[in-house]
């Protein structure tokens, strides 16, 4: 009824046409609509939560704080029910209490003209290991759920092990694993939909492809990132394509053996480790502000500091870093003395945690100093094979007389020790050595080692301080 008998007028050159009948299109886009929306929809939530008489999973709030006493004072709060926009996620600690929201959602929303979509919808059930006679988590081992079997309009809902919300995936395990594989291949997916068209066009700037990264690529690669509680290997992971995305804008790659230090340096980039501690530390201020008026705390604040009071922390199976482990890491991290009134000023919270994240110029000399890696690199091909134009192969390990290894390799190189076979050559025969290509080289067949049995001796390069 809102959109009924719609009219229309254009705007041309400051002056309005006549109004006409709006007949095509979904007839969407009025400004009253999500305020409606929300309204109705909070409204049927009511009904069906008076209906169901389901209270939801059962959490305890302390003194905003990640730390709980045995004696502290705490309230009991329930959560049942997370609604955004047209979505809707019900949480249930029991089967019959599932199925009694989900039928009386069902029923409710029939009356108001509102259709649940059967295929849309999922349920998953949250993994629980079995524990022992004396209370010991047996790890591996689940407990087994009997199977869920609710149907609508003879349509059974789905059960599975993972589901997306809001463009994060939610596994029963609660791990990030299933998560970073999508963020990791969205991330290069969008680095490579820009590969042609601007990080190998010359006419771009370095800069300006930095600033395109940061805009269209790092978002997608870090997108949820807020919540993440990543293991050393997923941020290491992270760090790769993050690394690899730079090597690629300003020309380098792996053999050109550009340590990640360096990269970031010239390039003026942050590190992914600082970016991620800061996407935390935003989210953690922005929840700790989150009061109403009379400084009661929001149901995500809440929710935040939020525990189980009657449960603990199984040790049998390893323990994990939670979120709230990794934000009091990241607060030691950047020597925030007190974060509890620090978080109420955003302009200062802003500050202590961007410290390490601001992007800074583009080293000036960086094409010259992406040239001289290049030609480092060169120069250590050097020490390939060569073979003769006249068709006799030399030996795999033969070298130039007059070859400084130490300023081949350089300063940066390390430590490296090894057996060469060592030949002087003379100038004609320097003359007739050429370097094969690599590929050609690599069909080549393997030298007969008895026939070139030359003297050898031990050569200790150190690296130079």
């Amino acid at each position: 009824m809102l959109y009924k008998d719609s009219k229309a007028k254009v705007k041309i050159n400051e002056e309005l046409s006549d109004s006409f009948d709006i007949e095509t299109g979904l007839m969407q886009g009025g400004i009253p609509s999500p305020m409606l929306f929300n309204i109705l929809f909070d409204f049927v939530i009511r009904k069906v939560i008076e209906e169901a008489s389901v209270a939801g999973v059962k959490f305890s709030y302390g003194n905003n704080d990640f730390f709980h006493g045995s004696r502290e004072k705490y309230e009991n709060f329930n959560v049942l029910a997370l609604l955004y926009a047209d979505d809707l996620v019900a949480m249930c600690e029991s089967t019959d209490d599932l199925e009694k929201f989900i039928r009386s959602f069902e029923k409710i929303t029939q009356k108001f003209d509102l259709t649940m979509s059967v295929k849309k919808t999922c349920i998953m059930t949250l993994q629980q290991l079995k524990e022992d006679q004396h209370g010991k988590v047996l790890k591996g081992q689940e407990v087994d759920h009997p199977n869920i079997d609710i149907n609508i309009r003879n349509q059974k809902i789905e059960t599975v092990d993972s589901f997306t919300y809001q463009g994060c995936t939610i596994t029963r395990d609660q791990r990030q694993d299933t998560e970073l594989e999508i963020r990791l291949a969205e991330a290069a997916r969008a680095f490579n939909m820009l590969r042609y068209s601007i990080w190998h066009r010359k006419s771009v700037s370095i800069a300006s492809r930095l600033r395109i990264f940061r805009a269209c690529v790092l978002p997608v690669l870090l997108y949820g990132s807020e919540v993440w509680s990543l293991t050393t290997t997923q941020e290491r992971r992270i760090t790769s394509l993050y690394t690899r995305c730079l090597r690629t804008i300003i020309g380098v790659n792996l053999g050109d053996r550009m340590s990640n230090d360096k990269l970031l340096e010239i390039t003026g980039q942050p590190s992914i480790e600082d970016i991620l501690r800061r996407n935390r530390l935003r989210w953690f201020g922005n929840v700790n502000r989150a009061v109403y008026d009379d400084n009661e705390a929001l149901l995500m604040k809440k929710i935040m500091f939020s525990y189980f009071h009657d449960e603990k922390r199984p040790h049998s199976i390893g323990i994990r870093k939670r979120w709230k482990d990794k934000v009091m890491l990241d607060i030691v991290a950047l020597q925030i003395r007190n974060w509890r009134s620090l978080t109420q000023d955003r302009d200062r919270w802003r500050k202590a945690i961007n410290i390490n994240v601001q992007t800074k110029a583009v080293h000036n000399n960086i094409k010259e100093i992406v040239f001289e890696y290049k030609q480092r690199a060169v120069n250590i091909c050097a020490l390939e094979p060569f073979i003769d134009k006249s068709g006799e192969k030399f030996p795999n390990e033969v070298m130039f007389g007059s070859i400084n290894l130490l300023d081949i390799m350089g300063t940066d190189y390390g430590d490296y020790t090894r057996e060469v076979r060592r030949k002087v050559f003379t100038e004609d025969e320097r003359k007739n050595c050429i370097l094969p290509p690599r590929r050609e080289y690599l069909k080549r067949e393997p030298l007969d080692e008895d026939k070139y049995k030359l003297p050898t001796e031990k050569i200790s390069l150190k690296k130079r301080v």
